[in-house]
């Protein structure tokens, strides 16, 4: 070796003493950290001189597909470990997302730009290696912004679901957060590229002998290249993490269920230690009453049914009470809407494997003559709105269906839908699983009884408010209500609590009519969210 070449080497290297140097005074924990980073640099910068000088010598297509290969595992690995994701299981997907993202794109220009053979090493592997590179790190920036999107935002996630859209189309608001955080600093990028790579590589290119139109045609194609790979094997790559992303029923993996296959993994069988629930047990207890409250006949059985969530029957307006599988509700033939929808939530329903996937909204046949539909709901602004929400009827396949029936939903405002109200059904979860179980009776409020706002062809209302009134039945019986607005506007929580008894005269109902009357004054007259 040329000993003047040993020697340019290390005068090249004390530049290194510059950044050393500011370590050593600012942060000195950080020296050994810097000095394996560059040692480590060195390293993988010599295998890789010899790696690529072995390729040009052989000049074999085979071996460069394998080069490639080995490239798109490798960049895989390094995108895996820097998102802090699982390997095992991603490795697969994202691997082959970069394969053939950057192979699509390196053919593309290796046939247009240049008035070569496809594979002569000479030009495919910088090609490669270009956009290999930044494949990796764009795709580090997109599938992280995915994955922290998805973590902090699921709830967003579940709302479309809920709203009857597809699992990829419910995914498209993070999808788009992915790809802005390719494209952005990617465009950023390109204001400055005449500054930074570009130049070393042109000039490269103009001593190689290209001249100078053909380098410009080159570097066109390889900055578009680069950008066309990036997005293309992100594209791929969240395609195919998909299953390794959510579950069969459309769920986000979480870390509980990565804990869950670490320790079956080591031996122990999933369900050992852990208490199996029982629907029927969930009522031992609690508060039982001393007296039946009426109960209006169903449409479904035709018989009086006992159940302690429902509200005493209604004598001021249209009425048909419908038992369904997880919820009744008071249907309104008038305003086409629930006057009430009741439910006995227990800590064994919080949880399922039936999710929103592929449900769809759905007008409930037992009603007869005009009613609302999904067309109803069409360009009119306003969600479809549960009542009964379907996270609360996970538990059983026919309980999640019926859900989606329209006797169990409103128009609901947006914002609403997917902040305020979603955040109490999360709440109202929450108590199911601390005290065992909870009766919840919800439904709208109408402040005008003429010249009601309507939507579709059907004329159906558009509540001003939306009531939730809630039992727990466990120990000391409480109860607590919840009245908001049905507009986008912030509405915190602990404005919007009152009392039961505030809803009844607001709505004319009477609710829980199955406590004994001293409990039920007790409990009525007063409301505390931090009772809860």
């Amino acid at each position: 070796m040329d000993k003047g070449l040993i020697l340019h080497t290390i005068l090249g290297l004390l530049l290194l003493l510059i950044p050393a140097g500011a370590l050593y005074l600012m942060e000195r924990k950080m020296l050994q950290s810097f000095a394996v980073s560059v040692g480590r640099m060195v390293v993988q910068l010599l295998v890789f001189c010899l790696v690529v000088w072995a390729l040009i010598r052989v000049n074999s297509p085979w071996l460069l597909i394998a080069w490639l290969v080995v490239m798109a595992v490798y960049s895989g690995w390094l995108v895996l470990k820097r998102c802090k994701l699982n390997i095992v299981k991603l490795l697969p997907a994202v691997s082959v997302g970069l394969f053939v993202g950057v192979a699509f794109c390196s053919l593309w220009i290796l046939v247009l730009a240049l008035p070569v053979r496809i594979f002569d090493a000479r030009w495919f592997v910088p090609v490669t290696a270009l956009l290999m590179g930044h494949a990796t790190a764009m795709t580090i920036r997109g599938l992280n912004a995915y994955i922290t999107a998805l973590k902090t935002d699921e709830q967003q996630y579940e709302f479309l679901r809920g709203n009857g859209y597809p699992h990829f189309k419910a995914l498209q608001p993070f999808l788009r957060r992915s790809l802005l955080a390719v494209i952005s600093p990617t465009i950023a990028n390109l204001s400055v590229l005449c500054l930074t790579s570009m130049p070393l590589l042109l000039g490269g290119i103009l001593l190689g002998g290209m001249s100078p139109v053909n380098a410009f045609v080159l570097m066109l194609h390889m900055t578009v290249g680069c950008i066309a790979a990036s997005v293309l094997s992100l594209a791929i790559t969240l395609f195919l993490a998909d299953r390794s992303l959510f579950d069969k029923f459309g769920k986000l993996m979480t870390v509980l269920a990565l804990i869950t296959l670490v320790l079956s993994c080591k031996g122990n069988k999933v369900g050992e230690g852990t208490e199996a629930v029982d629907a029927q047990q969930e009522t031992n207890g609690f508060y039982q009453p001393k007296a039946e409250a009426p109960q209006p006949e169903t449409s479904v059985t035709g018989k009086k049914v006992l159940m302690y969530e429902l509200p005493a029957p209604l004598k001021d307006r249209p009425e048909l009470l419908l038992q369904r599988k997880g919820y009744t509700t008071s249907y309104n033939s008038h305003t086409k809407t629930p006057n009430w929808v009741a439910w006995h939530l227990t800590k064994a329903h919080t949880y399922g494997s039936y999710q929103r996937k592929d449900e769809v909204f759905t007008e409930d046949m037992d009603i007869k003559g005009v009613r609302a539909t999904d067309n109803d709901y069409y360009n009119s602004r306003y969600d479809r709105g549960h009542m009964c929400p379907a996270g609360d009827n996970k538990w059983d396949k026919q309980a999640m269906e019926q859900s989606f029936l329209f006797t169990n939903i409103c128009p609901q405002n947006h914002g609403l839908n997917k902040y305020e109200w979603n955040d109490l059904e999360i709440l109202c979860r929450d108590w199911a699983r601390e005290y065992g179980a909870v009766d919840i009776v919800c439904g709208p409020v109408y402040y005008s009884k003429e010249d009601q706002k309507t939507i579709g062809r059907n004329k159906v209302w558009v509540p001003d408010a939306f009531f939730k009134v809630v039992l727990c039945r466990q120990g000391s019986p409480k109860a607590i209500g919840f009245i908001y607005r049905n507009e986008g506007k912030k509405q915190p929580m602990e404005e919007a609590v009152c009392t039961v008894d505030e809803i009844e005269q607001l709505t004319g109902m009477d609710f829980f009519p199955a406590l004994d009357d001293n409990t039920e004054d007790r409990i009525e007259a007063s409301a505390s969210l931090s009772e809860w």
